[in-house]
């Protein structure tokens, strides 16, 4: 049976000028949501993670309501050479501790620019990575982004057929999909297994808006998830054009997934 968890990313609750994890911890609580995911921009560049203070963080978040961490989002391994990427493993290793300390199952990271060699630099540089987190418990999910070097059902393809290890699998994100016209459905089908977390969006075109108002058929996405019976976050993400309105945004996001889930599975979410 698939269990579903709804968790508030804190790109959801970015406002400008603000810090986005504390605004999270004060917005997502008050919608309805237990569980968060840290989406920058202390993750953002290489290496800089190290400076977090989880401790300060776990604190902060338990005083708000909140009961885990679903993912840490990280930078992309660089694209301009493989010897670059594979350089820059022994940063995106930080990552996996931090999430460990933050008590969340995954990492999660898309692609860099897309070069003219393809996935060569993004697939070496996952290599390199999987020895310095053998038997790490967090795991790695990449997510697609429009434009970027992780984009297709063809990207997705060809890193898990040349990377054939359960510590990496795949975030879905329907608002990418959608912007980039791929057919997530078959994807979340064939790739059963290798789903690990899903980065929940609306859009029209390529363009984020609240959940609800747009054209991604959630309903569609949530039987896809509950038919290979999906155990992971529903991790909401917005990025719309009014970011004054995301507390508001996000609370209506939680009602209307919380109920879409109950509709599809006949249970209640975490």
């Amino acid at each position: 049976m698939s269990h579903f968890t709804l968790s508030c990313t804190t790109c959801a609750t970015r406002a400008p000028g603000k810090d986005e994890i504390l605004e999270c911890f004060r917005h997502a609580p008050a919608g309805g949501y237990r569980y968060w995911g840290l989406a920058g921009p202390t993750t953002w560049t290489l290496g800089i993670v190290r400076w977090l203070n989880t401790g300060l963080v776990n604190r902060l978040a338990a005083e708000a309501g909140l009961l885990g961490c679903t993912e840490v989002y990280g930078p992309p391994f660089p694209t301009d050479s493989e010897q670059a990427a594979v350089a820059a493993a022994p940063a995106i290793a930080l990552l996996f501790d931090t999430a460990q300390q933050l008590g969340s199952p995954l990492v999660v990271l898309t692609g860099g620019k897309r070069q003219a060699g393809g996935l060569q630099a993004t697939i070496a540089g996952i290599r390199a990575l999987l020895p310095l987190i053998e038997g790490h418990p967090v795991r790695l999910a990449l997510e697609p982004h429009y434009r970027s070097q992780i984009e297709s059902r063809a990207d997705y393809d060809e890193i898990l057929s040349r990377i054939d290890s359960p510590q990496v699998g795949i975030t879905v994100d329907c608002g990418h999909f959608h912007a980039a016209g791929v057919d997530w459905r078959s994807l979340i089908h064939d790739y059963a297994g290798r789903i690990y977390n899903v980065h929940l969006k609306d859009h029209i075109g390529a363009q984020s808006v609240p959940i609800g108002q747009g054209e991604i058929d959630l309903r569609g996405l949530i039987e896809a998830l509950h038919a290979i019976d999906y155990h992971g976050a529903l991790a909401v993400e917005l990025e719309v054009v009014d970011p004054e309105n995301l507390p508001r945004y996000c609370a209506e996001a939680y009602t209307y997934l919380r109920d879409l889930v109950v509709q599809v599975t006949g249970q209640s979410p975490a």
